[in-house]
């Protein structure tokens, strides 16, 4: 029975999630080695996943404020965590070539996945139950989670470039 179910999910999931997916991994295999961004490129991806987390806060809660109010939330915990954690480690600015040298690391793909099946796990419990989008605690949780895992990426390039005023 499990395995009917999930097999048409699998089935009725659109063909461009199954590309976003495989595209999310390779990016995220991309980022497992060390490499040397500049500033633009160091701000985009962050930059896109926060937006792409606060639309689809819009357009799965936008009659429920809470919902933004915990995807800031979100942000700001991501933020206060990574003081904590300070990652990335070992990024450097290069003045000289005016890159950030970036350490290889596994951390961008897992978040990139927990992302990915959080938004997965949102438009699918979203679709068997409508109902549920529109009450005030599963909006406040999923703008916590989706705040949290874009300020995540938020708080990581934020990191890499406070290297550039440690040099």
């Amino acid at each position: 029975m499990l395995m009917q179910i999930l097999f048409q999910i699998l089935q009725r999931t659109p063909v461009w999630v199954y590309g976003l997916f495989f595209g999310l991994l390779a990016l995220g295999y991309l980022q497992s080695k060390s490499r040397e961004l500049g500033p633009l490129r160091l701000a985009l991806f962050p930059v896109a996943l926060a937006a792409f987390s606060l639309i689809q806060v819009w357009g799965s809660f936008s009659v429920q404020p809470v919902g933004f109010a915990a995807w800031g939330a979100g942000i700001g915990a991501a933020l206060l965590a990574n003081r904590a954690f300070k990652q990335p480690s070992g990024a450097r600015w290069s003045a000289a070539s005016g890159t950030f040298h970036v350490p290889g690391s596994w951390a961008p793909l897992a978040l990139m996945m927990l992302m990915f099946f959080s938004r997965y796990a949102l438009a699918l419990g979203a679709a068997m139950q409508p109902a549920l989008a529109q009450t005030a605690g599963f909006a406040a949780g999923a703008g916590f989670g989706l705040g949290l895992l874009s300020g995540m990426f938020f708080a990581r390039a934020l990191r890499v470039w406070s290297q550039r005023k440690a040099n």
